[in-house]
């Protein structure tokens, strides 16, 4: 039985605690949280012992996992507790909010010998794995990604979310995601270039976002990519588009489908059903039972090579220059889940 343990549960700790409820093998003991309202509704929806400070819960439950949900900026004290008490440690993405920041923080989890999961939550899916499968093959050179939903529009979210000083904005709360799915398929990228516009709600207080943005990109191999994104489009959208010197892929990450397009041939792979959290935990489950780290989708250091692209996308969005990037060096390859 893994014992687990929560620190932070905002919304998108919901995706891991209702996965979890299905598992015979999980038993979720404790969560941590400073807002005492939305943590008694989750300690009352999924059980538990809520607690205020995360290390009194580290000390009491001694939970055999932990997840750790807070904001970006408050991520290096649960994740040097949890590393010094040998817990690993699911992460949800980015990082941090400081590149600067992030690299001290994983010269400590590198000196703690701490196991992170990064929660990138495209690495783990099924598709990704067909995609991998069919394209191994074949030399791919353009690459094209496209985001899009209507929050600019319908204000569905809280009023911070539209503070890009607090949510980041569209790239480095949604698109980070994409990013990073292009990073772990064709490899680092060298130099981006970037222009961002407000065509419906003109920036001002309470409302500092980009509502649309376009990115290009080189990579280190000599691929040439691209990603757009919008927060006034008209529904939720991810659609990627990989050219081959073999074939054409269309991928829909989020739908878990993918067309490849051979000459005349067309086949269609539907990997879809149930929610796409499922895949990461269940790799991080697997990890954190066995001890086997070799499939790690997302490590520390791979997270935070995420975030300064990220970061480097945002800074050409906001001066209109081209940005180079010093690329990390060549992963080795790996096959996650």
């Amino acid at each position: 039985m893994v014992k687990a343990g929560f620190i932070g549960v905002g919304g998108i700790v919901s995706a891991h605690l209702n996965y979890l409820k299905t598992r015979q093998d999980v038993q979720i003991v404790a969560m941590c949280d400073i807002n005492k309202a939305n943590l008694d509704r989750r300690v009352k929806e999924y059980g538990g012992r809520p607690y205020a400070d995360f290390r009194q819960m580290l000390d009491k439950e001694k939970p055999d996992a932990v997840w750790i949900c807070t904001p970006p900026q408050v991520r290096r004290e649960p994740l040097v507790a949890c590393a010094e008490r040998d817990i690993p440690v699911f992460c949800e993405k980015p990082v941090e909010r400081s590149a600067e920041a992030g690299d001290k923080i994983a010269a400590e989890l590198a000196r703690l010998k701490a196991r992170v999961q990064i929660g990138y939550v495209f690495r783990a899916m099924p598709v990704i794995r067909k995609f991998r499968e069919l394209s191994a093959d074949d030399s791919i050179h353009l690459i094209h990604s496209f985001y899009a939903c209507g929050i600019g529009l319908d204000r569905c979210m809280p009023a911070w979310f539209y503070k890009k000083e607090l949510s980041g904005g569209a790239l480095i709360d949604q698109a980070t995601h994409n990013l990073d799915l292009l990073r772990s398929l064709f490899g680092e990228v060298v130099q981006v270039q970037a222009l961002a516009s407000n065509p419906v709600c003109p920036r001002k207080a309470g409302y500092t976002i980009e509502e649309v943005i376009t990115l290009n990109f080189l990579f280190r191999n000599g691929s040439a990519g691209s990603h757009i994104h919008t927060w006034v489009g008209d529904a939720w959208r991810n659609e990627m588009a990989f050219s081959g010197e073999k074939r054409h892929y269309r991928l829909d990450p989020g739908a878990q489908k993918l067309t490849v397009l051979e000459g005349r041939k067309k086949h269609n792979y539907d990997l879809g059903g149930g929610s796409i959290y499922v895949h990461q935990n269940e790799v991080f489950l697997r990890q954190a039972q066995t001890g086997d780290w070799s499939t790690n989708p997302c490590d520390y250091a791979d997270g935070l090579a995420t975030l300064k692209l990220t970061l480097a996308c945002d800074q050409a969005a906001a001066s209109g220059r081209i940005v180079k990037l010093q690329a990390r060096p060549p992963r080795k390859k790996r096959q996650p889940g």
